[in-house]
């Protein structure tokens, strides 16, 4: 594991957030590829937030939390070699007084970052969830990086690894295959060994399609034919996300942002490419998934409805037995038999 890995990890953990963590763990992954692997939990089960550096030196790292009062807090003297960021849900606001950055972080960018940050400041909104993922890697991959420069790397990238100076800017696109990846890497079980190296896989997955990423743009294309592209590709991403988030569906507000549409927009163009209002469509995909649960993992009607953010068994056999024409009692005794 790197020097820079380690000073990330206790950048990380020396902020002020650790004010909030009601338990922190470390266990031990020998032989297992996995160097250092941190959990933070943040207290009244407001969320966590997760660190992994894999033997080749790739730091990940994933958050999905919930504050429940505003806070500020700074990392200082922190040393990246090369980092990508994307936020799933949820924003911050962000200062790096060297570049004279000052931003707001949403979702509908993706930023890289490289090089020596003296300080930097953010802040976060109180009662808004938080679902992020981060890609570090390390000096010896960035440095093979510089000697190769493919053309097909990015732009946006290929100027970033030529700086001396640090970096942070966010890439031009939608970078829609990005958050779907993202998203897959946000739900896996880290302490499962298979999922772990699925977690890798993807992460680095994630690299690839960062630095293949374009501008979004297609030439010859006329002001109509690209709002219109844009539409489509907003559209697919907040299905992606209702196919993603099967446990806690977001609202048409919150999706709407997320996306970057507005709202009056969204259920429009939602009902007509995909045939179905966004509640209709989401709650099918919640009573599928809780089906396949019951029927091919074996799981009972309780617990699958959980699993899919039905807190009412009630509410969840009379919404099963509308979408399905039968109870999921029925189906768990059909497979007992």
């Amino acid at each position: 594991m790197t020097e820079a890995a380690h000073s990330i990890l206790d950048q990380y953990r020396s902020t002020s957030l650790d004010a909030l963590v009601s338990q922190e763990e470390d266990p031990p992954r020998p032989h297992t590829g996995v160097h250092r692997h941190e959990r933070l939990r943040l207290a009244n089960d407001g969320g966590q937030i997760e660190h992994l550096c894999f033997a080749n030196g790739l730091l990940t790292g994933r958050g999905d939390y919930r504050l429940e009062q505003a806070h500020a807090g700074s990392y200082q003297d922190t040393e990246t070699v090369f980092g990508a960021g994307l936020l799933l849900a949820g924003h911050f606001d962000l200062e790096i007084r060297d570049l004279r950055l000052r931003e707001r972080i949403s979702t509908d960018r993706i930023w890289i970052h490289s090089g020596h940050f003296p300080s930097m400041r953010y802040c976060q909104p109180p009662g808004e969830r938080l679902q992020s993922i981060t890609v570090e890697v390390s000096d010896s991959l960035l440095e093979s990086w510089r000697e190769e420069s493919p053309k097909s790397i990015n732009a946006s990238v290929r100027r970033a690894l030529r700086r001396s100076g640090p970096t942070f800017e966010a890439l031009p696109g939608t970078g829609r295959s990005a958050r779907l990846i993202a998203r897959r890497m946000l739900h896996l079980d880290t302490t499962d060994l298979c999922e772990r190296l699925e977690f890798e896989s993807l992460a680095l997955d994630l690299l690839v399609r960062l630095l293949r990423a374009d501008d979004g743009s297609e030439p010859g294309l006329t002001a109509a034919e690209r709002r219109d592209r844009r539409l489509r590709v907003a559209l697919e991403e907040a299905r992606d996300i209702l196919d993603t988030d099967l446990t806690a569906t977001p609202t048409i507000a919150e999706l709407a942002r997320r996306v970057g549409l507005n709202e009056c927009y969204l259920k429009t163009g939602f009902r007509q490419r995909f045939g179905s209002t966004i509640g209709v469509y989401a709650r099918a995909q919640r009573l599928e998934h809780a089906r396949r649960l019951i029927e091919r993992e074996g799981h009972g009607v309780q617990e699958a409805a959980q699993a899919v953010g039905y807190s009412s068994l009630g509410w969840f056999s009379s919404c099963f037995q509308s979408h399905f024409g039968y109870r999921p009692s029925h189906l768990g005794r059909r497979l007992r038999h």
